[in-house]
């Protein structure tokens, strides 16, 4: 039931589904649900019902797996597949919009931040939770001069397929003190994701002129468990990246 409703999830942010996962998906899923719940709380749930419905839920899987399928062969998701292979982000203004309903194509493109993680991986004691601030500027610079690739996805297609780079227009929104900003009115076409404050940006690898930006606060506690303060490792990192001939600005506001 749990997967039922994953991808009940999933189905709906195509436009070729929408409509039917509102209409027929949900409301059979509900209705199941509810039907196991008054069988329970009745003491009615005997193992003929507990396998009658897990027949039903093996079939819903597999038409809801059948119909997703369908998605992934339609000529407007491969088109949309084959503009994202081929970076083509005029194609992908139009195509985005076509293939998922939650995402809108936003024109000119707005200045974006774009996450830069300080994490070091560890977080135990005794050891620093995150990277040194030459290994900071390293990766800035090597973000920068090969390009931003998107986190890889789960093992699902519309996981992995169509990967996006996540993004906010305001700096302070994001989970890391350090952002590399992407300039606006670039050729990168951005989405915004309809209900939430972010954006996305679909590509292979993102090249696209930035700067970096350095907030004057960190949010993370572990900033204030570690012995080196923020302070510390923003003054030190600006003049890592400053030697490197990258510009560093201050976030607005």
């Amino acid at each position: 039931m749990a997967e039922l409703s994953t991808i009940c999830a999933t189905a709906k942010t195509f436009i070729l589904l929408r409509a039917e996962v509102e209409s027929e998906w949900l409301p059979r899923l509900l209705e199941l649900g509810s039907h196991l719940r008054r069988l329970l709380r009745t003491g009615q749930l005997s193992a003929a019902e507990v396998e009658q419905a897990a027949a039903q839920v093996v079939d819903l899987r597999r038409q809801w797996f059948a119909a997703l399928g369908q998605v992934r062969a339609s000529p407007v998701y491969r088109s949309t597949l084959a503009a994202w292979a081929a970076n083509d982000q005029g194609a992908l203004a139009g195509l985005i919009p076509q293939t998922f309903s939650y995402l809108q194509v936003v024109q000119p493109t707005p200045a974006l931040f774009l996450p830069v993680s300080p994490s070091s991986g560890r977080r135990r004691p005794g050891s620093s939770p995150f990277l040194g601030a030459r290994e900071c500027a390293q990766q800035i610079t090597q973000l920068l001069s090969a390009g931003v690739e998107p986190e890889s996805g789960g093992s699902e297609w519309w996981e992995s397929e169509l990967a996006y780079i996540e993004a906010a227009d305001d700096c302070t929104a994001l989970d890391s003190p350090i952002s590399l900003r992407l300039a606006s009115e670039t050729d990168v076409a951005a989405f915004r994701v309809l209900e939430e404050a972010t954006f996305r940006i679909f590509t292979p690898r993102l090249h696209a002129r930035m700067s970096v930006v350095l907030a004057a606060e960190a949010g993370d506690e572990w900033w204030q468990a570690y012995e080196n303060s923020y302070q510390t490792f923003r003054q030190q990192l600006r003049s890592e990246i400053e030697q490197s001939g990258i510009a560093v600005e201050e976030p607005s506001g």
